[in-house]
């Protein structure tokens, strides 16, 4: 199944794409084209994310239960995912 969508980011850790019962590649684009974004668990901080450049594209593969957060230095800032379980 592949479901997909966008997600506005602010400075607070946001969930990607919610909380799955089973295995799947996650792919996450950074749409903007100014800014970072930062990727990591619920206490994500640009600090402490992995970092997604301006416009750049990453991959994970999540069991199942897990789920992916993000956060920006500023409000308004999108994302777009696809979610393929397999």
């Amino acid at each position: 199944m592949v479901s997909n969508g966008r997600v506005s980011i602010g400075t607070a850790a946001t969930p990607i794409d919610g909380v799955h019962n089973q295995h799947a590649h996650l792919t996450i684009h950074n749409d903007d084209n100014t800014d970072v974004v930062y990727i990591g668990g619920p206490g994500v901080t640009p600090a402490t994310g992995l970092t997604l450049q301006k416009e750049d594209t990453l991959q994970f593969t999540l069991a199942p239960l897990e789920q992916l957060y993000a956060v920006s230095t500023k409000a308004g800032h999108t994302i777009s995912y696809l979610r393929q379980t397999i």
